[in-house]
């Protein structure tokens, strides 16, 4: 067994959940309401995903109100609806997707409504749109930068699913088809770093690049211990695509993978060092993880500072790999499988 799955390493996650996490049968809702940022988003998840992913399901998303008259005529339920059918039916089977239209609740927020949806799914992943059709209504301001409401919802409102979330102006813009995607994962030693990378190997396509970058401190002039338990955990991941030994992760030895150091500039916090490396390579991705669950425990928000500043610095798209044991364990029994405290794999009789 490869020294990745060791027991002792750090943020080792189980190897049957890791193979359980490469293979499932995934769910993906996709928010839409006619804006040039929830279309991009879309478009990812149909010409993306669902092309690439032969098991993908996606559910398109819409919540609206009959009273706004007022919207752009592209923007509108019938619109919207016909736009997506259409998209939807010239690519994939049509038990491959649904469409849900909800109308506006006056008791709950619009963010409320997709929320609820995501979880009715039980989606293993979201892809909207950075911003909506009012623009980026500042919730969350760093670095100049803000935050749209709807987002910051979905990533604090206990959906349990990974967020893909799409900056991006122009569809022209993606990693679609034959255009080779650019990954740049944040890493560290915790399990929400390997759910991040499992997530961009999920998501990539072959000939793709995934970059799993560590940052370290400005004077560390010597790998500390830290810094090489990092590199032997990823580089030992990497070793099992070449394996055919590994039935699911050869499957990704089409993939470029690479592991970095980043050595941070003087004053240069560690989200900025990991968005200079992104602009380098010209990514089209930043994935980074979140620990929900633990945080939540400790009465903080899902998403930490540091992984939230790195998705609000970087100008292109981004996805937050949510880690959560209890949602694990959930899809586990679903399988037959039943994913024990100390994080052992035990088949159900």
């Amino acid at each position: 067994m490869c020294d990745a799955f060791k027991k002792d390493v750090r943020g080792w996650i189980d190897t049957e959940l890791c193979e359980f996490l490469l293979t499932k049968d995934i769910k993906v809702s996709v928010p839409v309401d006619g804006s040039e940022s929830s279309t991009v988003a879309f478009a990812y998840a149909t010409e993306g995903i669902l092309l690439m992913d032969k098991t993908a399901f996606a559910e398109v998303v819409h919540v609206y109100s009959p009273e706004k008259t007022y919207l752009p005529p592209q923007c509108r339920a019938e619109a919207v609806k016909s736009m997506c059918e259409a998209r939807l039916m010239s690519t994939v089977s049509s038990r491959r997707y649904g469409l849900k239209w909800l109308r506006k609740d006056a008791t709950r927020s619009t963010s409320e409504q997709l929320c609820a949806a995501v979880r009715e799914l039980q989606a293993d992943f979201v892809c909207m749109g950075y911003s909506g059709l009012k623009g980026k209504k500042q919730k969350v301001t760093l670095a100049g930068a803000k935050l749209s409401s709807n987002v910051w919802e979905m990533l604090n409102n206990g959906t349990n699913c990974s967020l893909i979330c799409l900056k991006d102006d122009d569809e022209g813009e993606l990693p679609l088809k034959q255009r080779k995607g650019v990954w740049v994962v944040s890493v560290g030693l915790n399990k929400a770093s390997t759910k991040a990378f499992l997530d961009a190997l999920r998501l990539s396509k072959p000939d793709d690049e995934i970059h799993v970058v560590y940052v370290k401190s400005w004077m560390e002039n010597e790998d500390s211990d830290y810094t090489q338990e990092v590199r032997e955990k990823f580089e030992g991941f990497f070793k099992t695509f070449g394996d055919d030994a590994q039935k699911v992760f050869s499957r990704y030895q089409d993939r470029s993978t690479r592991f970095e150091i980043i050595s941070k500039d003087r004053r240069e916090t560690i989200p900025q060092a990991v968005v200079r490396y992104a602009d380098t390579v010209e990514a089209d991705f930043v994935v980074v993880g979140a620990n929900a669950a633990n945080r939540v425990a400790r009465g903080k928000v899902p998403v930490g500072s540091v992984s939230l500043q790195i998705c609000l610095l970087w100008e292109r798209n981004f996805v937050v790999a949510t880690w959560i044991d209890a949602a694990a364990t959930s899809a586990h029994r679903r399988e037959g499988l039943n994913f024990a405290p100390n994080g052992c794999v035990q088949h159900l009789a």
